[in-house]
C-alpha cells in the first residue's frame, strides 16, 4: 500500500475544520437546553448545554457575557444562538454562543439547591465521613435499572478490568416518582445482605428532572448511614446530584464508578512483573553478596592454613598443659601436710608435758594448802581468837572491855575477859 493514501491527524482535523467553517447550517444554530458545569477561565465562560439524551460543549466570550441582563446558573434552561465550530488541535467541536435568553430555573433545580444547602449545613458532605474504597473489591453491589445502559457499562468495565470481581445486581427504578423508594429499598437490602465490599449507584445522563430521584432527602440520609462504602456514578460528567455529594466517592459516569471500584488487571500484571523483577534482582544481589563473602573467607589466611594453624594451636595447648602441671601446687600442698603432721605431734607432746608438769605443781600446792589449813591445825588443839572481827595475834591487841570469839574445831566460844596476863619480859 502506498503511504500517500494515509493522512496525518492534523490534515484530517484541518479538513473537518474547513467543513464546519463552510457549512451554512452550522453558522447560526438555535438551541433550547439546560446549562451545567459552568466555569470561567481567562475571560471566557465555558459550560455544557444538554437535554435528556445528549450534550454539547459551549463557550461565551466576555463581551457577550457582559451584555446579558441575568446571572447564568447551573440548571437554568436557556435559548441560545451560536456558531458550531471545530477546534482542530484536539479534534473537538463546540458552539460559540452569541445570544442567550433565560427561560428560568426549573422547580427540580430549585429543590436541588435548597436540599443541598440544608444537608451541607448538617455536615453530610464533610470529608471526615468519607470512607476509603478498597483497591480490591471482590464483590460489588450495583444499584441501577436491570435494563439500562448503566448496568451494561458497569458490568462490562469491571469484567474487562478485574474479572475476579463479582457484580451483584440490586435492581431499582432510576426515574420517576417511585424511584427514590426503590433505590432506598435496594440500598437497605445490600446492607442487610452485607456480602459486598462496596456499592455502586448508577444511571445514565438526563435532564435535572430525570435525575431528580437522586436528589431525594431520604435517599441521601440512607446513603450517609450505609455500613458499606458507596460510589455514585449518576449521569454525565456535567451532572451533579445530592447522591454525588453524600456518597463516599463521586464518579462522572457509571463507567467511571466501575473504574473506581476495580483495579486494572493490566496494571496489576505490570506491578507483578515489577515485583518479580525486583525480587529476582534482590535474590541475585544476595547471592552475589554471599558468594563474595564466601570467596573472601576461602582466601582468608586462617582458612587457607587451617591445618598448620590447628597443629600450632594444639602444640601450644600441650605446652600449656605441661606448664600447668609443673606449676601445680599439689606437691607443695602434700609436703606442707607432712610438716603439719610433724608439728602436730611435736605440739601434742609439748602440751602433754606441760600438763603433767602443771599437775605435779597442783598436787604440791594442794598438799601445802592441806598442811596450812587452819582446820587441820585446830584438830591438834589449836584455836584462833577474834575481837571485833579481827584476829588477835598479840596480847596488846585485846580490849578488856570487849568479848572474844574463839574458833575451835567444831564451833566457836564467846567469852568475856576477867583478866589479862602478859608474859613476863625477859
Amino acid at each position: 500500500m502506498e503511504n500517500q493514501r494515509y493522512l496525518s491527524v492534523s490534515a484530517l482535523n484541518k479538513y473537518l475544520y474547513y467543513k464546519f467553517d463552510n457549512d451554512l447550517n452550522l453558522r447560526n444554530v438555535y438551541l433550547k437546553a439546560e446549562i451545567s458545569n459552568i466555569r470561567l477561565s481567562k475571560g471566557i465562560l465555558y459550560f455544557v448545554l444538554k437535554d435528556n439524551e445528549s450534550e454539547i460543549s459551549a463557550l461565551m466570550y466576555e463581551s457577550i457575557l457582559r451584555s446579558l441582563n441575568f446571572q447564568i446558573e447551573d440548571g437554568m434552561t436557556v435559548l441560545v444562538c451560536g456558531r458550531v465550530g471545530l477546534y482542530h488541535k484536539r479534534g473537538t467541536y463546540a458552539i460559540t454562543v452569541s445570544k442567550m435568553e433565560a427561560i428560568g430555573l426549573g422547580e427540580a433545580y430549585l429543590n436541588f439547591i435548597k436540599l443541598k444547602e440544608k444537608l451541607l449545613k448538617e455536615g453530610l458532605f464533610d470529608d471526615q465521613y468519607k470512607r476509603e474504597i478498597k483497591r480490591f473489591n471482590h464483590k460489588i453491589a450495583l444499584i441501577t435499572s436491570a435494563t439500562g445502559d448503566a448496568r451494561h457499562d458497569v458490568e462490562s468495565t469491571i469484567a474487562k478490568r478485574y474479572p475476579l470481581a463479582e457484580v451483584v445486581l440490586y435492581p431499582a427504578l432510576v426515574q420517576g416518582t417511585d424511584a427514590p423508594k426503590s433505590l432506598i429499598a435496594a440500598l437497605n437490602q445490600a446492607n442487610k445482605d452485607a456480602t459486598c465490599d462496596c456499592i455502586i449507584i448508577a444511571r445514565g445522563g438526563g435532564s435535572i428532572e430525570d435525575l431528580s430521584c437522586f436528589n431525594d432527602e431520604e435517599l441521601a440520609r440512607c446513603i450517609f448511614d450505609s455500613a458499606i462504602p458507596v460510589i455514585s456514578g449518576v449521569g454525565h460528567e456535567a451532572d451533579f446530584t445530592i447522591c454525588d455529594f453524600v456518597s463516599d466517592r463521586r464518579a462522572p459516569t457509571p463507567t467511571g464508578a466501575a473504574v473506581i471500584a476495580s483495579p486494572d488487571m493490566n496494571d496489576l500484571y505490570k506491578e507483578i512483573v515489577q515485583l518479580k523483577s525486583s525480587l529476582v534482582q534482590s535474590i541475585k544481589n544476595k547471592l552475589v553478596d554471599s558468594f563474595t563473602k564466601l570467596e573472601t573467607l576461602k582466601n582468608a589466611y586462617v582458612l587457607k592454613n587451617f591445618v598448620n594453624n590447628l597443629d600450632n594451636l594444639l602444640f601450644k595447648v600441650d605446652n600449656l598443659n605441661k606448664r600447668i602441671i609443673n606449676l601445680s601446687p599439689i606437691n607443695e600442698i602434700n609436703h606442707a601436710l607432712v610438716n603439719v603432721d610433724k608439728y602436730k605431734d611435736s605440739l601434742n607432746k609439748s602440751i602433754n608435758k606441760r600438763i603433767e608438769l602443771n599437775d605435779y605443781k597442783l598436787d604440791n600446792d594442794i598438799n601445802k594448802l592441806i598442811l596450812l589449813n587452819p582446820l587441820n591445825i585446830m584438830s591438834k588443839g589449836y584455836t584462833i581468837t577474834f575481837q571485833d572481827g579481827k584476829v588477835v595475834s598479840k596480847i596488846e591487841d585485846v580490849d578488856k572491855e570487849k568479848s572474844l570469839n574463839t574458833k575451835i574445831l567444831g564451833g566457836e566460844i564467846i567469852s568475856t575477859i576477867n583478866e589479862i596476863k602478859k608474859d613476863k619480859e625477859n
